[in-house]
This record gives structure tokens, C-alpha cells and sequence, in this order.
């Protein structure tokens, strides 16, 4: 009789408490927050501006280069040796310049990496702030990123990306 009573009377604790014991999930999907938030998309476009201008500058210091080359050889036989290797030393240091152009600019390092965090991180840390608050509010215990991969299945109503759209452009707007 008094395991009758034990299962039972656990039977009904566990009734009571696994809800509060289960976790509250939700996902954004990344890619389509940053695609769709306006301001994410001019720093994109003030980027891409800036790479145009970048690979301006290269394209015509290359063409210099060239045309350097093309001199050369066209007045080769006219040349003395003295000026030909003259030149060809020119053409060797501007070739050198075009290397490091390339690099500063466009490089892994480069300016246009640089700025590029410049930009993008205030938005990011704009975003994720935006996040934890609704995570915080909505009382989400997790909040997981489609875009990573990390995300193997989830149900179309878990997802929140909509709402932290929503907000941003309206953040966005009201400015």
C-alpha cells in the first residue's frame, strides 16, 4: 500500500514540475537578418563602393605596368644595355608597388578588411543585442542560428526571424 502511495504521489510531482523543467527554443536565420536589415545592406553597398574604387587604382597601375613593358620591348633594339636594364628595374619596382597596393588595400589585413569591421560590427553587436533582449523577454532559453549549420531541424513557428526584421527596420525608420 505505501509504494502505492509513493508511485502515485510521485506520479503527481512530476505532473507539476516537468513544465517548468521544459526549455523554450527559438532560431533566426542570420544570412536573411543581414540581408533584409536596410542599414546592413548600405554599409554593403558603401563597401562595394570602396572596392570599386580600390580595384580602379589597381586595374590602372597594372595597365602602367604594361604599357612600361610594352615600351621595353618596342625600343629594345634602340636601347643601350645601361638604360634598358634601367628601365627594366623600373618596370621591376612598379610591379613590386602594384604587389603592395594590392595587399594594403585588398589584402586579408587590408584597409578594405578593415573598414569592412568597422562597419559591420556596430550592426552586429546591434543584432545580437536585439536578440538576447527578446530572448530575455520572450523567455527563450536558446536562441540558435540556421545560417551557421547548426540547425539540423526546426518547426517554421520557432522561427523569429521575422520579428527581429521587424524590429530592426523599425529602429531603423524611426531614426
Amino acid at each position: 500500500m505505501r509504494t502505492v502511495k509513493w508511485i502515485t504521489l510521485s506520479i503527481v510531482i512530476l505532473v507539476f514540475t516537468l513544465p517548468t523543467l521544459a526549455q523554450k527554443f527559438a532560431y533566426v536565420q542570420s544570412q536573411r537578418i543581414l540581408s533584409e536589415y536596410q542599414e546592413y545592406v548600405d554599409v554593403q553597398n558603401k563597401l562595394n563602393e570602396i572596392r570599386n574604387g580600390y580595384d580602379q587604382e589597381y586595374q590602372r597601375m597594372v595597365k602602367e605596368y604594361n604599357d612600361m613593358i610594352e615600351e621595353i620591348d618596342s625600343q629594345s633594339l634602340l636601347l643601350s644595355p645601361e638604360k634598358k636594364q634601367e628601365k627594366m628595374k623600373q618596370a621591376q619596382e612598379k610591379a613590386l608597388a602594384i604587389e603592395r597596393y594590392k595587399y594594403e588595400k585588398l589584402g586579408p589585413e587590408g584597409e578594405l578588411y578593415k573598414k569592412s569591421m568597422e562597419f559591420t560590427k556596430p550592426i552586429i553587436d546591434k543584432i545580437n543585442k536585439l536578440i538576447a533582449d527578446i530572448g530575455e523577454q520572450e523567455g527563450y532559453d536558446f536562441i540558435f542560428d540556421a545560417s551557421s549549420g547548426a540547425l539540423v531541424h526546426a518547426l517554421p513557428k520557432y522561427d523569429i526571424t521575422d520579428l527581429i526584421i521587424e524590429k530592426l527596420n523599425k529602429g531603423a525608420a524611426g531614426k
